[in-house]
């Protein structure tokens, strides 16, 4: 039988266990940052090996804590792009192509996925081939795009049609 007691310390475990909750929550938050890329890290739609790669690559910080990593930009858009993606992001992140060196992006280059701009119809390849080159600054894609053209991109103008012509120019110039 449940006693008055019992039902005390059982409500008031219930909102404990609430709290602890809440502030596991917050080491998530708080922990939701970029992180140097490792040797062993791979790629979390094509499954290669990404450290050493050319190009932009990206990671993706999850709801539950778990960082996902990413070869190219192109493919971070894949995953973002899946219908289950989104509700489990807590923030994207993307090297910018403007401070750092595209044959060897600085782990200390990320920024948010978000406000980045993305230059799209390019040649210049990433790990996977053509892939979206990232920038922190429009001025910084748009010099980029002055040297290798290229079509400017908001994060919210990339769609699947986006990376179908990714796809579509790289087997076109392996023709």
């Amino acid at each position: 039988m449940l006693t008055r007691r019992k039902f005390i310390i059982v409500v008031g475990g219930v909102t404990l266990a609430g709290l602890a909750g809440c502030g596991g929550e917050e080491e998530v938050a708080a922990a939701c940052e970029p992180r140097p890329f490792r040797d062993d890290d791979e790629c979390a739609v094509c499954g290669m090996f990404i450290s050493h790669y050319p190009g932009p690559k990206a990671q993706a910080c999850l709801r539950n804590g778990r960082l996902l990593t990413f070869c190219s930009t192109s493919d971070m858009f894949v995953w973002l792009l899946q219908p289950d993606s989104v509700p489990q992001l807590r923030k994207a992140y993307v090297h910018d192509m403007g401070i750092t060196d595209w044959d060897h992006p600085s782990d200390d280059a990320f920024i948010d996925a978000e406000v980045a701009v993305y230059v799209t119809e390019h040649p210049v390849m990433g790990a996977m081939g053509p892939t979206l080159a990232s920038f922190g600054r429009e001025e910084d894609a748009r010099a980029f795009m002055a040297e290798h053209e290229g079509r400017l991109l908001r994060f919210d103008e990339i769609d699947v049609q986006v990376l179908n012509d990714l796809a579509r120019a790289h087997i076109e110039r392996m023709m």
